[in-house]
């Protein structure tokens, strides 16, 4: 998943979509002062709530001009805990071994569209994480009842190669910008129950994307076993 084949790399900072609310549960799992890390932090939408309570955040991303906004951004706010914002790439983290209290993925798994990254990034996750910490993850899941993710689900398989991916177009150009991986159940909990985690904490819920359509989503927290 290195910058030269990632289209997230070079997608312009306001174009990143960044639509999914951050859930209140997180909160049962962010003591005061703890150390969180939010892989694909974007623009910064939850790194910097969170600095502002308090807490001790680095945010990781691999798009240089969303790490831009997201430093300025937080400059502007004045956060008692000032964020770090440091350019990385999931599947090989920069930081050492049981460093942080909480790892956050907010709806960034379904940018990774190889199978094998995932696990790196899960893996990657667990290991920075200390010994039982906790992962919160959200993402889209499949959405099989709408019509419109339906037909995309099937019409986009030919270059997407992976049941419930979609492309996602450049609102300027037409071109295609992305590829969006919508997640099953089983995927999720197999994804992280295989790769150092047990579940702790998993919901079914409802996210509104970029476009304004409503997804199939999930919130799950896993504990580092």
């Amino acid at each position: 998943m290195g910058e030269h084949t990632n289209p997230w790399a070079n997608l312009k900072g306001k174009n990143i979509p960044s639509n999914v609310e951050l859930d209140h549960v997180i909160y049962q799992y962010a003591r005061p002062g703890c150390h969180v890390l939010d892989i694909g932090c974007g623009t910064g939408k939850v790194s910097i709530p969170l600095a502002s309570q308090g807490f001790l955040v680095k945010g990781v991303d691999i798009n240089a001009e969303a790490l831009m906004m997201a430093t300025c951004s937080s400059g502007s706010q004045k956060c008692p805990q000032v964020p770090l914002f440091v350019q990385a790439d999931a599947t090989h983290l920069p930081f050492s071994d049981s460093t942080f209290d909480l790892v956050i993925m907010q709806a960034f798994l379904t940018t990774v569209t190889s199978k094998d990254d995932r696990t790196r990034i899960i893996r990657e996750a667990c290991r920075v994480l200390k010994p039982q910490a906790h992962l919160y993850l959200a993402d889209f899941g499949q959405t099989w009842h709408s019509k419109i993710y339906r037909e995309r689900y099937i019409n986009d398989l030919p270059v997407t190669r992976e049941e419930g991916s979609i492309l996602a177009y450049d609102r300027e150009t037409g071109e295609i910008a992305y590829i969006a991986h919508h997640f099953t159940e089983k995927e999720l909990v197999f994804l992280l129950v295989g790769n150092g985690f047990e579940i702790e904490f998993f919901k079914r819920d409802g996210f509104v994307t970029r476009n304004g359509n409503l997804v199939n989503g999930f919130v799950v927290v896993g504990g580092k076993v």
